[in-house]
């Protein structure tokens, strides 16, 4: 088929079309805004010309409709966030705008998001390619295997399924491999790290394909912006800049408004600072955005509670030296008072290991309603990770633990174990967990001193999705953590937003609805001499409950087997007029065997990478049994060259050598030629 080269109506063909129109829309009569559509009648990606003669005017709506009544039988049905995002792109383009701007909670939906507008532009012929960019390998890996992926039985799996052909095909995890991506309909996700240490190819890949791809920056608060005049510019975010210039359009997702050390993002834009900000930050110009409360109103979102533990800290002041007068000093104060030296009082065993016991017996709780829920716990580095996962193993040796506290090595293995295999606890650490997916983490253990707010909402939000196995109202999410005061602002936050959450659903069922100052001046040397954990409280959006009484109600379910959450066991307690505030003495822990239910979950699936890296592993296996099986041992006179021989008999045999058996496919063929040696 030919298509015409103009994909789009210039300037004078949509004045042209919107003078013929009257304004108006042609299908629906409203009078026609500035976001309207110059829409071909005969579809530009079935044949039809960009000329005046087929084109009309419509509105926003009636041109979405139109595209949904192309039709396509998707099983996929869009939030209204996803939506949103659809629709804010696809006017962009229209209306020249060559970017797009989101602000999403965790757990809104932001892959399936980008998934579903690609296929989108693929199906209505604007794109050929999606060129997609993450900060973890976790999440590139993530990113192919849950778009698409082969079983063992050959069958194709994954999110295309949601989609009616024609669709995406693969979308390939690449690092330095050429080329990124096949044919037509084919993309690539990489890492902001590979995307800098291989500048060229992601570059001329752009270049070759300028005005045919989307590009996508998830997780854009890791990518500085090059423009900044304090440093704050990444080698990441000037490339993704220069991609952006090859573009047709550029998908900016982002969980923050502004990086971690407050400087803008890459490509965005910001308003005039806010009256009275201390920090003196500016808004956000977004085009789309996903809240908390958002997720709380549509039911993708856990209701939440958390537990505080308070803790009795003691600083002790060094005296000068020089000043004999001058003696140390000690000051005690409680957690919840004062925050600071927090990384310190979190170090101390004694406040951390009873807040790591609390993890392992809300996870045990959970695991009365169904044996397959699990917790998180994030700790500050990868030597206070080590330690947590010593005392796990060491205090409940049936406990199953998991570890991933390595960004880009041995973390996204351990994740994805974790997410397929029997699992109770992951203990990790800040960078190998951002954008993880698994709805079955329901219990996080806040073990770092982290307080920005949009650090605490991704670390909270891997327990906030809700898991499809269960009914979303009968989930919620179990947080333990220090009570300092930040951690009680975050708290207040997030209360705030569920309040405004579940407002909506009343609403919606209601009207029947169906759907720090710098000084030279020289401080004393203090640090934290002891902190220990002292009490527990708990709170949700719907009640407190004080330490003294918390204790009470655990005992109360541990002799009832209860696993409902503190707080509402609370309410059940208050409606029957049965609440009270006695501390009762609280049962010794229940062994971790106990009870003990293994659930069998099929093997984690696995990227095109891994695949042919285990058949090329698999090969040269077989090459070397079939040499032993020949007599012809390791470190035996000749061994090598008969290895060199085999080989070459292999590659003849498959049409592929090691280094070009790059595809499953081609792997496979140089194993049966390897298992076929005779």
């Amino acid at each position: 088929m030919n298509l015409d080269p103009q994909r789009f109506f210039n300037a004078s063909q949509r004045q042209i079309l919107y003078s013929l129109a009257n304004g108006l829309c042609e299908r629906c009569g409203d009078e026609l805004d500035t976001g309207w559509h110059a829409d071909h009648r005969i579809p530009w990606a079935s044949g039809g010309p960009t000329e005046i003669e087929n084109g009309q005017a419509l509105c926003a709506g009636c041109n979405n409709k139109k595209g949904r009544e192309m039709q396509f039988q998707d099983k996929f049905k869009p939030r209204p966030f996803q939506a949103d995002v659809v629709t804010q792109v696809i006017d962009g383009i229209e209306s020249g705008r060559d970017r797009t701007v989101v602000l999403a909670s965790p757990g809104s939906g932001k892959t399936l998001a980008y998934l579903s507008l690609a296929t989108r532009l693929f199906r209505e012929g604007r794109i050929d390619h999606v060129a997609v960019f993450v900060p973890r390998v976790a999440l590139a890996q993530q990113c192919e295997i849950g778009w698409q992926h082969l079983t063992q039985d050959r069958r194709t799996e994954g999110l295309c399924t949601l989609f009616e052909q024609p669709r995406f095909g693969k979308i390939w995890h690449r690092t330095n491999e050429v080329p990124l991506t096949g044919g037509k309909g084919t993309g690539f996700v990489a890492t902001y790290s590979a995307l800098a240490t291989s500048e060229v190819i992601f570059t001329e890949w752009a270049a070759k394909h300028q005005g045919r791809f989307l590009l996508i920056a998830d997780e854009a608060q890791f990518c500085g912006d090059s423009r900044d005049s304090d440093g704050g510019g990444t080698r990441a975010g000037t490339l993704i800049q220069k991609l952006h210039e090859f573009a047709l359009h550029t998908l900016l997702l982002t969980g923050t408004p502004y990086r971690a050390d407050n400087n803008p993002l890459v490509l965005a834009d910001y308003e005039d600072p806010l009256n009275g900000d201390p920090k003196g930050l500016r808004p956000l110009v977004k085009h789309a955005e996903a809240t908390y409360a958002d997720g709380i109103a549509e039911n993708y979102l856990r209701t939440f509670e958390m537990h505080l533990t308070e803790a009795r800290v003691s600083r002790r002041t060094l005296g000068d030296p020089s000043d004999r007068m001058s003696g140390d000093s000690l000051l005690t104060y409680n957690l919840s008072d004062d925050g600071d030296g927090l990384a310190e009082v979190l170090r101390d065993p004694k406040t951390w290991e009873p807040l790591v016991e609390q993890v392992v017996s809300k996870v045990r709780d959970k695991q009365k309603f169904n044996p397959a829920y699990r917790g998180l716990i994030s700790c500050m580095g990868q030597s206070e990770a080590k330690k947590v996962q010593k005392y796990l193993q060491s205090r409940h040796p049936g406990l199953r633990v998991g570890i991933a506290v390595s960004s880009d090595t041995d973390a996204p293995r351990a994740l994805a174990e974790f997410r397929s295999l029997p699992m109770d606890i992951l203990v990790t650490v800040r960078m190998a967990f951002i954008g993880y997916d698994c709805p079955q983490i329901t219990v996080v253990g806040i073990l770092t001193h982290y307080r920005d707010r949009g650090h605490l909402m991704q670390l909270v939000g891997r327990g906030l999705r809700v898991w499809s196995d269960m009914r979303p109202r009968e989930q919620s999410c179990l947080i333990i953590a220090p009570d300092d005061p930040k951690m009680k602002e975050f708290l207040e936050h997030l209360r705030g937003q569920r309040e405004e959450g579940l407002r909506r659903v009343e609403e919606r069922e209601t009207a029947g609805e169906t759907a720090g100052t710098s000084t030279e001046q020289q401080l004393a040397l203090s640090y934290v001499e002891s902190a220990v954990a002292t009490t527990t409280r708990a709170a949700s959006n719907d009640t407190d409950v004080e330490s003294d009484e918390l204790m009470l109600i655990e005992s109360i379910k541990v002799e009832v087997d209860s696993a409902e959450d503190a707080t509402k066991f609370a309410r059940f307690l208050e409606l029957y007029g049965i609440r009270t505030k006695r501390a009762a003495e609280v049962p010794g822990p229940r062994s971790d065997l106990d009870n003990e239910v293994f659930v069998q979950m099929p093997q984690p699936p696995r990227t095109d990478k891994e695949i042919i890296e285990d058949l090329k592993s698999r090969t040269s296996s077989a090459i070397t049994k079939h040499l032993h099986a020949c007599g012809v041992a390791p470190g035996s006179p000749g061994y090598q060259d008969a290895v060199t021989k085999a080989t070459f008999r292999v590659n003849e045999s498959a049409g592929y050598t090691a280094k070009t058996a790059n595809t499953v496919d081609r792997a496979e063929k140089r194993l049966k030629a390897a298992l076929a040696l005779k």
